[in-house]
C-alpha cells in the first residue's frame, strides 16, 4: 500500500478518536445543565441540545474509515508474507 495512504489512515483514525473524546467531554460538561430528557435517552437529548450530531457522527465515520485503511494495509502485508 502507498505509504502516504497508510499515513492518511493513521491520521484519520487518531483524528476520529480525538474528536470522539472531545464530544464525550462536551457531553459530560453539559449533563449538569440538563433539565429533562426525552425517551430516546440522555445522549440523544444532549446531542440535540448542543447541536452535536454532526461532529459526533463525523468522529465515528473518521474512526471507521481510518481503521479500515489500517486493516487493509495490515491484510496486504500479511498476504505478501504468506506467499
Amino acid at each position: 500500500m502507498n505509504k502516504s495512504l497508510k499515513l492518511f489512515g493513521y491520521v484519520l483514525f487518531i483524528t476520529g478518536i480525538i474528536l470522539f473524546g472531545l464530544m464525550h467531554l462536551a457531553i459530560a460538561i453539559y449533563i449538569p445543565n440538563l433539565s429533562g430528557w426525552s425517551p430516546p435517552g440522555k445522549l440523544a437529548t444532549i446531542l440535540n441540545e448542543i447541536i452535536g450530531w454532526v461532529p459526533y457522527t463525523l468522529s465515528i465515520f473518521l474512526f471507521v474509515i481510518g481503521a479500515l485503511i489500517i486493516i487493509s494495509d495490515l491484510w496486504q502485508i500479511r498476504q505478501r508474507e504468506s506467499s
